[in-house]
């Protein structure tokens, strides 16, 4: 039929996160991890036996985020896949009728050579609940940060730290992180009460360009409730260290020692090394 057909779960990250990817691979049991360019590696797993792995893993830890509902389109193509149906024309119809809302939805040049196709609607989602807090510490090693901004101020350095955990997902995953919102409202909520400290909790949509935005960004928050919960149960990967100087930053807000030339010399030093412009061959030693 001049097409064709093949499925492929794969995790893509920085390089930096290489040995996390490599504990996944090993604790799946699937797979491959390969370099994909200068600054990324990829987990891909190709094999339709190995697929099975992949299957069984998401019904039995079901996704929580609008992804579940590209897991189950997936899932009806790998079973077409699997029964040799997309070796047939019907076949091959039915999973480009899947593939039509699967994730990014078909490349114009599939849609140009059949415009006809008739999609499968996308199973419906809704968020209910964060299941456990080990849920969120992987969550956030894949998809939040731990970020120091320097803005300008009034004060006596003309400049104000503030610090700020955050996560910026697709439109379509807004619950799920009002969700995440209110579990950090709620930590230490009689302390807050007591203290009448009014929360930075936020999560703000931009329809323009389908995004979602969480971020906490108060410090009494950041001290008793992000700190502390991220203490109890870790990020992994690079993200361990952003944390970790995350917390140095914060410390040294915390002691006021950003008011001052020396201490909001040190934070730019610290800031200097976070996320992006961490150097790689220290992030992987470590």
């Amino acid at each position: 039929m001049k097409w064709r057909v093949s499925a492929y779960f794969s995790i893509h990250i920085h390089i930096k996160d290489l040995p996390l990817l490599k504990l996944i691979q090993k604790t799946l049991g699937v797979g491959k991890v390969r370099k994909n360019s200068k600054s990324t590696v990829l987990f891909r797993v190709s094999n339709l036996q190995e697929q099975q792995v992949i299957i069984d893993h998401f019904d039995k830890y079901p996704l929580i985020s609008a992804k579940y509902s590209d897991f189950l389109l997936f899932k009806q193509c790998y079973n077409l896949i699997k029964q040799k149906e997309h070796l047939t024309q019907a076949g091959l119809v039915k999973i480009l009728a899947l593939k039509y809302n699967l994730n990014k939805g078909l490349p114009d040049d599939l849609k140009s050579a059949f415009p006809n196709i008739v999609p499968v609607a996308r199973p419906a989602y809704k968020f209910k609940d964060i299941p456990n807090p080990f849920w969120i510490s992987g969550f956030v090693t894949g998809d939040s940060s731990f970020s120091v901004s320097i803005e300008k101020s009034t004060s006596k350095l003309g400049k104000r730290v503030r610090l700020i955990f955050g996560t910026c997902l697709h439109i379509r995953d807004k619950d799920l992180l009002i969700g995440l919102g209110n579990y950090f409202k709620n930590l230490n909520f009689n302390l807050l009460n007591l203290n009448g400290i009014k929360q930075e909790i936020s999560v703000h949509c931009n329809e323009s360009n389908n995004t979602s935005l969480l971020q906490i960004k108060n410090n009494f928050d950041i001290e008793n409730k992000v700190i502390p919960f991220f203490n109890e149960y870790p990020v992994l990967g690079v993200k361990r260290l952003d944390f970790e100087d995350f917390k140095k930053v914060a410390e040294l807000v915390k002691n006021k020692e950003h008011l001052n030339a020396e201490g909001f010399n040190k934070i730019i030093k610290i800031v200097e090394g976070m996320n992006l412009d961490r150097k790689l061959e220290s992030s992987i030693e470590k």
